[in-house]
C-alpha cells in the first residue's frame, strides 16, 4: 500500500542585503567622540537579507536569494556562505562598479545588546526587473524582504508575488516610515518595538505590544509580529491578537536575533502553517540566536527550534 506523503515544500524568496560583519565586543559602547578598547574582532557573514535567508533555509525552506553584491572578496566570500547553505543564488547579481555590503557592530559584553552602522552598497543596486524575473522563476509560496533594496524594486517584487499569489512579508526595516507605501499590498507585517513605534506615531513596548499589532493590521496587513525582545512576541492575524513569551537563555550577542524570527516564521508558512504557529516557531529561533556570537553562527536549524519547542 503507497504511504501518504507530505506535501512538496515550496520556496521562501528573501530580499535584502547581504552584509560582511565586522564585530568589536567591548565592556561599553563608546558615546559620542569617545573611544573604548575593545577585547575581540571578528569577521561574520551577515545582512539582514543574508541573515533570513539562513534562518529560513536552516528551518528547512527552500530558500532562494535575490540581492546584489560587488566583484570583491567580502561578495565572493558572502556568495560561498549562501551556496553552503544550500540557498539558491541564481538572482544575486554581480556588480563590477559598487562594492558589496559591510556593517561596523559594536556589541557589549555585558548585555549583549549591539549598535551597528550598515553600508548597503550594491544592495541598492537592485533592479525591478531582476525582482520580477525572480519571482517568476521560482514562484515561491512566500516572499519576504526588507526595505533594504529600492523602492522600486520592492513595487515590483511584490507585484510579481501578488500575480502568483505568494503570501508577502515585508519586516519594516532599518527604516520603518517606508514600509509606508507597501501596507496595504502585504499580507504581513513584522517590526520590532521602535519600528512599531514609527509608524504608530507613540511609544510601544511589552505593555501594549498587543494593542500596537492591532493597530498596525487596521493599516493594511492581515498579519502583524510585532517582536518584543525578550519577552517574545505579540501578533495579530484575522483579528484575533496574542503573544508568545520567548525562552530564558543565556543571551550572548542579539546580533541576528530578528532576522532570525523572520526566516522561521516565513518557512512555517511556506511549510503550510498558520500565523500562530509560526510566531511560535520565530519566536524560539530568535531567542536561540541569541546564544552564540555573530550573525550567521547563532540562526538554529530545525531540529534544535523543535526541540526548544517540545520544552515549552
Amino acid at each position: 500500500m503507497t504511504q501518504p506523503q507530505d506535501p512538496p515544500l515550496r520556496a521562501v524568496l528573501v530580499a535584502g542585503t547581504i552584509n560582511t560583519d565586522l564585530v568589536a565586543r567591548v565592556e561599553k559602547a563608546p558615546e559620542a567622540g569617545e573611544t573604548v578598547t575593545g577585547s575581540a574582532f571578528s569577521i561574520f557573514g551577515g545582512g539582514k537579507g543574508a541573515n533570513q535567508a539562513i534562518a529560513a533555509a536552516r528551518s528547512g525552506a527552500p530558500t532562494v536569494m535575490l540581492g546584489a553584491l560587488g566583484d570583491d572578496d567580502f561578495g565572493r566570500e558572502r556568495r560561498a556562505d549562501l551556496d553552503a547553505e544550500g540557498i539558491d543564488t541564481a538572482s544575486v547579481a554581480r556588480r563590477d562598479e559598487t562594492p558589496s555590503g559591510v556593517a561596523l557592530i559594536v556589541v557589549e559584553e555585558a548585555t549583549g545588546q549591539n549598535r551597528i552602522a550598515y553600508v548597503p552598497g550594491a544592495t541598492r543596486t537592485i533592479a525591478p526587473d531582476q525582482a520580477r524575473d525572480a519571482v517568476m522563476r521560482v514562484k515561491p509560496a512566500v516572499i519576504l524582504a526588507t526595505l533594504e533594496p529600492p523602492e522600486d524594486a520592492l513595487d515590483a517584487l511584490f507585484a510579481a508575488g501578488t500575480t502568483i499569489g505568494a503570501v508577502s512579508i515585508l519586516n519594516a526595516t532599518p527604516e520603518a516610515v517606508g514600509a509606508r507605501p507597501f501596507l496595504d499590498r502585504i499580507d504581513a507585517l513584522i517590526v520590532n518595538e521602535t519600528e512599531a513605534a514609527d509608524l504608530l506615531g507613540h511609544p510601544v513596548s511589552v505593555a501594549n505590544g498587543e494593542t500596537a499589532a492591532r493597530a498596525l493590521s487596521r493599516l493594511g496587513p492581515n498579519t502583524v509580529a510585532v517582536t518584543l525582545g525578550a519577552a517574545g512576541v505579540a501578533i495579530s492575524h484575522d483579528g484575533e491578537t496574542t503573544s508568545f513569551p520567548a525562552p530564558r537563555v543565556e543571551v550572548i550577542d542579539t546580533t541576528g536575533a530578528g532576522d532570525a524570527f523572520c526566516g522561521a516564521f516565513a518557512a512555517d508558512l511556506a511549510r503550510g502553517a498558520d500565523p500562530f504557529t509560526a510566531a511560535r516557531t520565530g519566536v524560539i529561533a530568535g531567542s536561540l540566536a541569541t546564544t552564540i556570537p555573530g550573525a550567521y553562527p547563532g540562526i538554529p536549524r530545525r531540529d534544535a527550534i523543535e526541540r526548544k519547542l517540545s520544552e515549552s
